[in-house]
């Protein structure tokens, strides 16, 4: 079965007109579709330019079917302008060269000629992200009364070749209790302050697990052990992952998804997105035990206007605020900084 991407749903559903958006006058007007971003003081490697089609509900069209492969896309910047060639066998992706460095406190113009028309956009790198886990949050209380210190980490632990320095990273417990999972607002394994400048309004942290994919036996013995895939026998699974069937668990972070062979796992990276600082680092933002590559983005304006309503980006409902002139979507950009973390398992109180 061939899947929807998650950006082309999100137009699909904000192109429709509802009432309830006070929004009646709106009809659907197909037009082009670009999503594309960009990091301060790096290469494009990971981001890509999306280039494609929208299509009402009522269209009868496969999603792969509605990619742009023969656009002519450029990013334009300190007087230089930047192709974006085609990528091969990925429909509608467009890369610029490695070799081209975007850099922070820079204005980038992406224009997209395609089908006659042609489409544009701006966007200005936030210039500057200082990150700290030296915050005021020093201890946390429990509702039992419990008062726990809240550990200071350190988040200048990657080298050059941004691989982690392995003698500068801290280890962390998950620990399982009404203090430590209970709610959202449970206790912090450690905490992170940051500053941003005016270009930049929203921070997102990403939370790459990097041994989630390491397998072994399910926790416990022969005779007492977890049964991650539900298969009655002890067997071998994804053993860092943070299996937890609680219902606070569930009601923040959803059922687990399962494999061909019911295996368990969970969203790599997790993402979350505040405003403002101190960013309260607990079991909410961890999904895997082991080695964690932590990201830490400041994010351009665009960004945050194209959420606008909802910055926590859960409600598909709310009518994206589209960037890209003569067309939908959204070019954006952000700065970032990243360190490493390991968490370990803790015990249960």
């Amino acid at each position: 079965m061939k899947r929807t991407p998650l950006f082309l749903l999100f137009f699909y559903i904000g192109l429709i007109s509802c009432d309830n958006f006070n929004d009646p006058e709106s009809p659907y007007e197909e037009k082009y579709v670009i999503f594309g971003n960009i990091s301060g003081n790096m290469a494009m490697i990971d981001d890509t330019i999306f280039v494609s089609r929208s299509a009402s509900l009522d269209e009868k069209i496969d999603a792969d079917e509605l990619w742009i492969s023969d656009a002519e896309v450029t990013i334009s910047g300190n007087g230089l302008n930047y192709v974006a060639s085609p990528i091969p066998d990925r429909p509608g992706r467009y890369q610029t060269q490695r070799s081209v460095i975007f850099k922070s406190g820079e204005t980038y113009t992406l224009t997209v000629k395609t089908g006659g028309q042609i489409l544009s956009s701006e966007t200005t790198i936030p210039n500057s992200l200082e990150i700290n886990s030296n915050t005021l949050l020093k201890e946390y209380t429990c509702n039992d009364g419990t008062t726990l210190p809240i550990k200071e980490i350190r988040t200048n632990n990657v080298d050059i070749d941004g691989s982690p320095i392995l003698t500068r990273i801290d280890t962390i417990e998950y620990n399982y209790g009404e203090c430590f999972t209970g709610s959202f607002a449970s206790y912090p394994m450690f905490a992170l302050d940051f500053e941003i400048d005016q270009s930049s309004r929203l921070v997102r942290t990403l939370t790459l697990g990097l041994d989630a994919d390491i397998m072994g036996l399910e926790p416990g013995t022969n005779d007492d052990y977890f049964d991650y895939n539900w298969n009655g026998k002890r067997d071998t699974t994804f053993i860092n992952l943070i299996y937890d069937t609680s219902f606070v668990n569930i009601i923040w972070k959803g059922p687990y998804l399962r494999d061909m062979n019911n295996n368990p796992s969970r969203e790599n990276p997790f993402v979350w997105s505040v405003e403002r600082g101190p960013i309260r680092m607990s079991w909410l933002y961890f999904n895997y035990y082991g080695l964690q590559e932590i990201t830490v983005q400041a994010t351009d304006l665009n960004f945050y206007n194209y959420l606008q309503g909802d910055p926590l980006e859960n409600n598909i409902y709310t009518l994206p605020g589209s960037n890209i002139q003569g067309g939908y979507g959204l070019f954006s950009s952000h700065t970032y900084e990243k360190f490493y973390v390991y968490l370990k398992r803790g015990k249960k109180y």
